[in-house]
């Protein structure tokens, strides 16, 4: 029976929404935030599309726990990235929702994080800037004339949308919009294992001195007991979050394949290893994990897939040379990690004060004008691509690309005939500067190795 309270509505024609925009930003995870974020303070009209309903990509949804790679290695680490990254630490730090751990493995500084108040940030800057977010938007069709991207369509529930844009930057991990495009792409001729990350809470800290203490001891349990409990990666890793009582268990290795059936299947198997490792903490380690419980495991983490092919790949040879490329646009330290097998991974890293670049031109796809790329799908090779996918280079070159597009759309006919040097020196900080962040951190003791 029809009352005043509903009507009846039916769709009789295709209700496209169309946005106009200068610069979409495909994909919301930490690069895609950095970069719309910048943009939009520089006066730029901004759509920011992602396919999750939320923004901080694996930062919030995975959630990876741990900012990697913004500091330098060695006794005194300082900031690699502090353009939008001091920000973020800053606000982290003032809710007492971060922990900075110094790492005796990678030879730097860590921050473990709670991912829903890095989410609450991320959505706060995206605010201030003006940036409009279109969540839960999956891209469907690219259109493209000759090197010049002009549309991407997205489905959602509540109907397509099209955003007509200037200028694109490809941050979606997968490089999906590159893909659906129809330019050159690289994948690696090897699988490269992701991780189902688990929250924990209800961590018992008080029978330690130090929150390590207990992190690595779970970390000897798990080696030693993984086989009991069905567990094929050899090594976890742990990471304290000892002001909420939490932990991150980085412990399980996952299959992430550019199937849309597999990758789930993959996933659901991701996260019953998870439960294992956790039922394994739980049961061999009671005085710390006997009272815990699973907060949350999310979607599952993903290393690396496609990548965009860029005017020059970045090699393993410039990074373990640490070549300072005249077009260095960031800068970072982590370690060679290339999980590579289910089992275990290769950690190679750096003597301490090692630095090595990102250059523009790995950004920037040959075979488009108004595209430039950031984060895990940037033109690397894989052992290469292992070091800069973290988020401190990610932040770092979604800054960059930011630049290279806001100076792009002043008048350049290309993206590939924007100077380097104008946008090195709107990113100078990323390249020069030695912040200490925060300064206890640089002369936290650090504990002696486990034998």
């Amino acid at each position: 029976m029809a009352n005043g309270h509903s009507r009846v509505i039916r769709r009789t024609a295709p209700d496209m929404r169309v946005l106009e925009a200068d610069v979409c930003v495909v994909g919301a995870g930490i690069s895609g935030v950095t970069a719309a974020t910048l943009l939009g303070r520089r006066g730029r009209r901004v759509v920011l599309v992602d396919a999750c309903p939320w923004v901080g990509g694996q930062a919030v949804g995975v959630p990876i726990g741990t900012i990697g790679g913004l500091f330098s290695s060695g006794p005194e680490p300082y900031l690699l990235t502090t353009i939008f990254a001091t920000e973020i630490l800053a606000e982290l730090t003032e809710q007492d929702a971060c922990f900075y751990q110094r790492s005796r493995r990678a030879r730097t500084v860590n921050v473990v994080y709670d991912e829903v108040v890095l989410m609450r940030i991320f959505e706060r800057k995206l605010r201030d800037a003006g940036v409009r977010l279109l969540l839960g938007g999956v891209l469907a069709e690219v259109e493209r004339d000759d090197r010049h991207i002009r549309a991407v369509r997205v489905a959602t529930r509540f109907g397509p949308c099209e955003i007509r844009a200037r200028a694109f930057v490809e941050t979606s991990g997968d490089a999906a919009l590159s893909w659906l495009a129809g330019l050159a792409c690289r994948t690696a001729t090897f699988p490269i294992y992701g991780t189902q990350i688990v929250i924990v809470e209800g961590v018992d800290y008080s029978i330690a001195d130090d929150p390590h203490e207990i992190m690595w001891e779970a970390e000897l349990l798990f080696a030693e007991k993984r086989h009991e409990y069905g567990l094929s990666r050899e090594k976890g890793v742990l990471f304290p979050l000892p002001s909420r009582s939490m932990a991150v268990l980085n412990v399980t290795h996952v299959a992430t394949p550019l199937d849309p059936i597999a990758f789930w299947e993959e996933a659901a198997h991701g996260r019953e290893e998870g439960e294992r490792a956790f039922q394994l903490l739980k049961n061999e380690y009671p005085e710390a994990f006997g009272k815990a419980r699973i907060r949350t495991m999310g979607h599952p983490g993903i290393r690396q897939t496609r990548s965009i092919v860029g005017r020059s790949m970045l090699t393993v040879d410039d990074v373990v040379a640490g070549t300072r490329f005249e077009d260095a646009v960031a800068r970072v330290a982590w370690p060679i990690e290339l999980h590579d097998t289910a089992s275990g991974y290769r950690w190679e890293p750096f003597p301490d004060g090692h630095v090595h670049y990102v250059p523009l031109r790995s950004l920037v796809h040959a075979e488009a004008d108004n595209l430039v790329a950031a984060g895990r799908c940037v033109d690397a090779d894989p052992f290469a691509l292992s070091s800069i996918r973290v988020m401190g280079p990610c932040m770092a070159m979604a800054a960059a690309a930011a630049e290279a597009i806001d100076l792009f759309l002043d008048g350049y006919a290309s993206v590939h005939e924007v100077p380097a040097s104008a946008v090195q020196e709107r990113v100078r900080p990323n390249l020069e500067s030695r912040m200490e962040w925060p300064p206890e951190v640089a002369t936290r003791p650090v504990l002696p190795p486990r034998s």
